[in-house]
């Protein structure tokens, strides 16, 4: 779900096992928030033209357009994994690092696609604890 908010955000603390991410930052110059809402009247459409703001959009899988994933702290290390977790369960992990190496070429395709994964999400953590807000 998609979500636009009129501050950049990076991550909160869910509960003691979660933290959700607001990952895909998108930079919206000249929001107009008046004229996106319903039962703004004219003359608030015709204010908030007047002076737009800088607005942030995230997507994530949360209503609040944030990634929920399971970590315990906030760190580099805890968030890569939380991210890898989002899509390969512990088990998936095993089986793909393990069978990658029989000379199978499907088993070498889930690798590199596994491999690809772990890089974007550790740019994604990066980018993410990274962020000024």
């Amino acid at each position: 779900m998609k979500k636009i908010y009129p501050a950049r955000k990076s991550f909160v603390k869910y509960d003691d096992d979660h933290f959700l991410l607001y990952l895909g930052e998108q930079k919206i110059e000249d929001y107009h928030p008046e004229t996106n809402t319903p039962g703004s009247s004219s003359d608030d459409k015709s204010k908030a033209a007047d002076k737009g703001i800088t607005a942030f959009s995230y997507e994530g899988t949360e209503p609040d357009g944030s990634t929920k994933i399971a970590a315990q702290s906030a760190t580099y290390d805890d968030f890569v994994a939380g991210l890898v977790r989002t899509k390969y369960s512990q088990n998936q992990v095993e089986a793909i690092l393990c069978n990658h190496v029989d000379g199978n070429e499907e088993h070498q395709k889930e690798y590199d696609t596994f491999q690809a994964w772990r890089i974007q999400a550790k740019e994604m953590a990066h980018e993410v604890l990274e962020r000024a807000v």
